[in-house]
């Protein structure tokens, strides 16, 4: 088939499910902008729900009391800057955090936001003797909820945080992609329940959701009465397709406006007129969990092995195209503990041998990779099973859709497997403790391979309560070599998150996070 005939087969389809082509000039007539995603999302719910890609959709709907500037792609790491609090004050002792709430604000269902309700919201996610509590969510957020003591509405437009320990990461891990602590509608919850909120998602942002139809759309609109600066967009759609060369071809025939492009495309369409953007501090690694659960695995000759096996470099350069770097470790770039310069194992395939032969694996091993369907195709997945042949290691991989290989790798991996992927990161260096410490082993969090270091623990825990900035740093980076020693994960490339728009696409910013403003974009 070719790409004339398959656009236009694409815009018959996306016709009866009610969709207008951007092409035909009514969406552009009324400022729609329409994203082709690599993948459908998780639920809409932020306090139970995961992943950048969905981030990307509830960051319009909803706020939280302290936002990143997203407004700034030259900036190594997001400012912090005012959300739904006009200020906040820290204790000297680190503990105390009062928040001073803006006033007039409303959600998007009428109903006024106020102390009570950022009360109410952290009872949801937190407060396990509240009525409001809401267990599934308490089960993503805990990276942020375990250091609070006590949450107090002072007056109707100031609250109270007390955390049980100093935590200067603090403020920052609530704006990450993994269980959000944003605010909801109390009286959305109330309505539909803690289950039916995530069809029903009521924020304050300048988005409002309008429907979903699940595989097919997302739609969320302007909201009017938003208490700051107005989305310039009329509305946004969001659009799973999956499949890499369906999302060329419904950019190309002007069906879309944006997409995540395949890699082998890029230098094409550019040349076509359309516009790549890359950010080089995303805050994003693409990286391995190794199973510690999987027998041969507790052998650090093969982590080692594995580690060495594949050839970072060659994926960087061959399939990326120049819109990834090789990574060698796991604090991800846009935190101000990344050290570019930082090296573990260089490719070394025959080292790899020797060592997976010292380990009794002279003939062979044969492993499981559960990896996701997310958009890519497995280009990148192949190549490593490639590598892996070349030193004796017979990898089988194992394919699930998006959202159901979330929940897999969240759970974490049966003894039978040996290793899964992800990427992530976050513009706080605190996240390497979120997937590598001793009490966050699935299911108590997103250590999906279950690695555990007391030393590792001992060093976050002291870079958590310093204050110091690059006393802190010294002190993940040297936790990060720890388990780099250990070849305890393998980090493959980060992703310079490249994004490929229409030239129609105006005020588009591609910030030092996983995630966009949409309300400061417009079509021309």
């Amino acid at each position: 088939m070719t790409r004339y005939k398959l656009a236009g087969c694409l815009a018959l389809a996306m016709a009866a499910v009610g969709f207008i082509p951007a092409g035909m000039g009514v969406a552009q007539a009324a400022g729609t902008l329409i994203w082709g995603m690599p993948a459908e999302t998780d639920i809409l719910d932020p306090h139970a729900t995961g992943g950048w890609s969905t981030y990307q959709i509830t960051y319009q709907i909803f706020e939280g009391l302290v936002k990143e500037d997203l407004t700034d792609p030259t900036a190594a790491t997001p400012a912090l800057i005012p959300g739904l609090a006009k200020s906040w004050t820290i204790s000297d002792d680190g503990l105390v955090y009062t928040f001073s709430l803006r006033e007039g604000v409303k959600f998007h269902d009428g109903t006024p936001f106020d102390a009570e309700a950022v009360k109410f919201n952290f009872e949801r996610f937190w407060d396990e003797s509240s009525p409001n509590f809401y267990p599934k969510a308490k089960a993503f957020v805990i990276a942020y909820t375990k250091w609070i003591k006590s949450v107090e509405a002072v007056d109707p437009m100031t609250v109270r945080i007390t955390l049980t320990a100093p935590n200067y990461q603090w403020l920052r891990q609530g704006l990450q992609s993994y269980g959000q602590p944003l605010m909801i509608s109390p009286a959305s919850v109330k309505e539909y329940g803690n289950d039916g909120v995530a069809a029903h998602p009521v924020g304050t942002g300048p988005f409002k959701f309008v429907e979903r139809d699940q595989g097919v759309k997302t739609v969320i609109e302007n909201f009017p009465d938003y208490w700051g600066k107005k989305a310039l967009l009329d509305k946004v759609i969001f659009r799973p397709l999956q499949d890499p060369a369906t999302r060329v071809n419904a950019l190309e025939s002007g069906e879309i406006h944006m997409m995540s492009p395949p890699w082998d495309e890029i230098e094409r369409l550019v040349s076509e007129g359309f516009v790549l953007t890359t950010n080089e501090n995303v805050p994003f690694i693409n990286y391995i969990h190794l199973n510690y659960n999987f027998p041969p695995m507790q052998d650090i000759r093969v982590r080692q092995a594995i580690n060495m096996a594949i050839d970072r470099e060659g994926i960087a350069k061959e399939i990326y195209a120049g819109t990834a770097r090789a990574e060698y470790g796991m604090l991800s770039p846009g935190t101000d503990a990344y050290d570019p310069n930082f090296k573990s194992y260089s490719y070394d395939p025959e080292g790899a041998k020797k060592l997976l032969a010292e380990a009794g694996y002279a003939d062979g091993l044969k492993m499981v990779f559960e990896i996701p369907q997310y958009g890519t195709g497995e280009i990148v997945e192949t190549w490593i099973q490639r590598d892996l042949a070349k030193v004796g290691i017979d990898l089988e991989l194992r394919k699930y859709e998006w959202v159901t290989y979330l929940g897999k790798w969240a759970g974490g991996m049966t003894p039978d497997i040996a290793m899964n992927e992800i990427g992530w990161g976050m513009s706080t260096p605190a996240w390497i403790g979120i997937v590598a410490r001793c009490d966050t082993i699935a299911p108590n969090g997103q250590n999906s391979g279950a690695y555990c270091n007391e030393k590792v623990d001992a060093l976050l825990d002291e870079a958590i309560v310093t204050a110091d900035p690059e006393a802190a740093a010294a002190l993940y980076q040297q936790a990060n070599r720890i388990i780099m020693d250990d070849a305890a994960f393998v980090p493959v490339v980060d992703d310079m998150q490249p994004m490929m728009l229409a030239p129609n696409v105006k005020g588009f910013v591609n910030p030092p996070e996983d995630w966009f403003d949409l309300s400061i974009v417009s079509i021309e």
